[in-house]
């Protein structure tokens, strides 16, 4: 999906450094991390791209399933994952509405996770 690969080319664009590790005469530059929040469509594509362009990224998704999907990708999946987490798709793979506790420890894993990271890219779609 063109919208993921546009989300990280202009992060790129707009963060102050390489994306990839260089190793130089001067010193290394560590690889930029880059969080992906929501796994659909354009996530995936924002993962794939990140990764080609030599970022470390991770990635969450309230749906167990996309969890494998992350990491052929080459990223690392974060998620609350408790007894809601194996329930919260439905049949047609959509992410379903979770409760108010799920949501509070979901705030406090992102909020925790963000700190360490240089680009944040959201493409979930919250019901």
């Amino acid at each position: 999906n063109l919208a993921g690969y546009k989300a990280v080319v202009d992060a790129a664009a707009a963060f102050e450094r390489a994306l990839p590790m260089m190793m130089t005469a001067a010193g290394t530059v560590p690889a930029a991390r880059v969080f992906v929040m929501g796994v659909g469509v354009a996530g995936l594509q924002a993962i794939a791209t990140a990764r080609r362009l030599g970022a470390i990224v991770t990635a969450t998704d309230v749906r167990p399933a996309v969890k494998e999907q992350v990491a052929s990708l080459g990223a690392k999946f974060i998620a609350v994952e408790d007894e809601e987490f194996k329930q919260a798709e439905t049949a047609a793979g959509y992410a379903k509405e979770m409760s108010d506790a799920y949501k509070k420890k979901q705030a406090a894993l992102v909020a925790e996770h963000v700190k360490n990271q240089d680009i944040v890219i959201t493409t979930a779609l919250i019901p």
